[in-house]
């Protein structure tokens, strides 16, 4: 249960070595900025690096588009693989000469050329599929479209789209309107519902009749586009052509952004993350304080790693200057948790919670064991925790997984590890397949390890989960006492975890007494627990001013005692759990051997059904566990004594996406 203890280091740096010194800094990756200096920078004394990270930005928003454009087109690079660390590695100088700035940005003006060209055909591929379209309707016309588009001197044309049901009535009225000023044309139907094309070529001095005629009716004016001037189905012809050019002009751009992405994408990654790293490091360097000649910065740093701070920085001692100091009482230092390897691995999860204060307590190593023990009994099927163990280890092994990932994956293999333990105390191998399955019965010397039987004997499991309950509920308030103590105030670690500890400790052992099961007289237990509720009703009206309002609060205090009643009732969820996970491999076991008996099918059937059927209990079992488990440590036991008010440890490091730079 420990916080790594913060220094705080001032680093003043002359400003011909500043990129060397901070590149250092970098490197080691355990030093974080402390902002503030850049209010006291004159803007002329840091113009030069701003400028650089200007710069930088607009090559990193450079990168980041090129490799959007490229990316559905890029070759598989792994992304599970990688997602697990394994990442090609580079040393800083290598990442140097792979990033090669002129490099990119021909590059990245070939993929703008080529994302010009992929959009003018995108949009003539729209133009021609849309023209298609309009013309379709039209293919039947006898008449050029320059009829409707431009007309001659003394004729002009128009088509309609009418209702079938009223085209012929359409067609009456404007043969009756207009007589021999038109001649109108219908095209065939193709259905009582469906639209028909009417089209009317009429002289220019019978406009303002055909208007009038075409009013009165249900009729949508085609609009023919100026361009569109041979038959109907000449033009659609021709478009057709100009479509077939088009795919193959855009078939030869997809082949071309293909051979730019396989060639560029390794050089994309590199620049992303060598300018990536270089932009986090000139960030830092203008959170600093700049006067004409130097550069002042001051970092939170482990106190762990000070000797490898100074050591990187070391080679510039006639240019720097460093001075190291304790946190002051104001201060809030990030937090950086420090556990052992067998706990560690549950920092993600208090991490998830929120981290403590940097002057707080880290719960990961007491909350560690009961995570474990918890996930062992909700999953609590032996094989399945085996299972999912070796697949962990397999992975683990074959992959160079890092940081939190790494963590959560041994969380995971180590709570299996006590699935394993509680299936076997419990005697459950993919559920009774080992008392179901007549060729298993061999391994029925396993069954001399069980000490528990939850299906028939739910009870016992039940006394056994609210026993854990309890006993962590006190830990809670043994940790809040201990808290208020190292803070200084003993008299509410005595009143506020103290008593409670008595009383609700007493009125269990007086139960217990009662029942025979502890070989004491209950008189004891009941002095105890009047003791305990004596310093409760004395002291939790404290801050009331009168006394009656002291001692009515405090009275009203011992009410609390169903709310630690239901704090421990919620620890039965570990029995349910922990019976799911048994009754759905019994379930499962069961109708494997229902269906082995059909003649031919019945034994791959019930290999079938066995295989998937447990397969669906560990997916289901697993996150079941997982997530009641944590819900136990976040609402039972962190509510007795944890704050979440800390903020992480970020230093300044070499984060990169897409390589692992090795070396300085």
């Amino acid at each position: 249960m420990a916080i790594e203890a913060m220094r705080k280091v001032r680093v003043a740096a002359h400003k011909s070595v500043a990129d060397d010194v901070w590149n250092s800094i970098q490197s080691i990756g355990c030093c974080q900025v402390i902002p503030g200096g850049r209010e006291h920078t004159e803007e002329r004394d840091s113009e030069s690096l701003k400028t650089r990270a200007r710069r930088l930005d607009d090559l990193l928003s450079e990168v980041r588009f090129v490799m959007r454009f490229l990316e559905p087109y890029a070759p598989e690079r792994g992304g599970l693989s990688r997602a697990l660390g394994n990442l090609p590695e580079y040393s800083a100088s290598e990442l140097e000469t792979m990033a090669s700035r002129e490099k990119f940005l021909e590059t990245a003006a070939a993929v703008r050329a080529l994302e010009k060209r992929a959009l003018e055909v995108k949009s003539s591929l729209s133009r021609v599929t849309g023209l298609i379209a309009s013309l379709a309707p039209l293919s039947s016309l006898p008449y050029s479209l320059d009829f409707y588009s431009r007309g001659t001197e003394s004729v002009q044309g128009n088509l309609f789209s009418v209702p079938a049901a009223l085209a012929d009535e359409f067609k009456s009225r404007i043969s009756s309107s207009l007589g021999e000023d038109a001649e109108i044309y219908v095209s065939p139907g193709g259905g009582k519902d469906a639209a028909r094309i009417v089209s009317v070529i009429y002289a220019r001095s019978a406009a303002e009749k055909l208007s009038l005629a075409a009013s009165g009716i249900q009729a949508s004016r085609i609009e023919v586009p100026p361009q569109m001037a041979a038959l109907p189905r000449d033009e659609i012809s021709r478009l057709d052509e100009e479509l077939s050019g088009l795919n193959a002009e855009e078939a030869a751009i997809t082949s071309e952004i293909k051979k730019t992405a396989g060639d560029a994408w390794e050089l994309c990654e590199a620049c992303s993350d060598k300018w990536g790293v270089e932009r986090a490091k000139l960030e830092a360097i203008l959170e600093g304080e700049h006067t004409e000649q130097i550069i002042v910065e001051s970092f939170w740093i482990p106190e762990e790693k000070l000797a490898d701070f100074k050591g990187a920085v070391s080679r510039w001692d006639e240019l720097t200057d460093i001075v190291v100091s304790e946190p002051e009482e104001d201060d809030e230092p990030p937090v950086l948790l420090k556990n052992k390897k067998y706990f560690s691995p549950v920092e993600p999860l208090v991490s998830m919670y929120g981290l403590p204060g940097y002057r707080g307590l880290d719960p990961t190593s007491i909350m560690a064991p009961f995570f474990y023990i918890f996930f062992g009994i909700c999953f609590g099927d032996a094989a399945y925790g085996a299972i999912i163990v070796a697949a962990l280890m397999i992975l683990l092994l074959r992959n160079r997984v890092e940081g939190t990932i790494r963590k959560f994956i041994l969380m995971l293999i180590i709570s299996n590890i006590c699935a394993v333990i509680f299936g076997a105390l419990t005697f459950s191998w993919f559920g009774d397949s080992i008392t179901s399955f007549s060729f298993l019965r061999f391994l029925m010397p396993l069954g001399h390890i069980q000490i528990l039987d939850p299906m028939n004997d739910p009870i016992t499991m039940l006394l056994v989960s609210l026993a854990f309950g309890f006993v962590q509920i006190i830990t809670g308030l043994a940790i809040a006492m201990y808290d208020n103590v190292r803070k200084g105030d003993r008299f509410a670690a005595f009143a506020d975890q103290g008593g409670w500890i008595i009383f609700l400790c007493s009125l269990v052992l007086l139960g217990l007494a009662s029942a025979g099961a502890v070989p004491l007289p209950p008189g004891i237990f009941k002095a105890a627990s009047a003791i305990g509720a004596i310093i409760l009703v004395a002291t939790q009206g404290r801050e009331k001013k009168n006394v009656l309002g002291k001692l009515f609060s405090g009275v009203m205090s011992l009410y609390n005692v169903t709310g630690y009643l239901g704090d421990v009732l919620s620890y039965s969820r570990l029995l349910a759990l922990g019976l799911t996970a048994a009754a759905i491999g019994t379930v499962i076991n069961l109708l494997t051997n229902l269906v082995s008996g059909v003649p031919y099918v019945g034994a791959l059937l019930g290999l079938l059904i066995f295989v998937l059927g447990h397969a669906f209990g560990i997916a289901t079992n697993v996150l079941g566990a997982f997530v009641h488990s944590l819900r136990l440590q976040y609402v039972e036991f962190f509510g007795k004594f944890y704050t979440a008010s800390g903020d992480e440890f970020a230093p300044l490091a070499v984060k990169t996406q897409y390589v692992r730079v090795t070396g300085e």
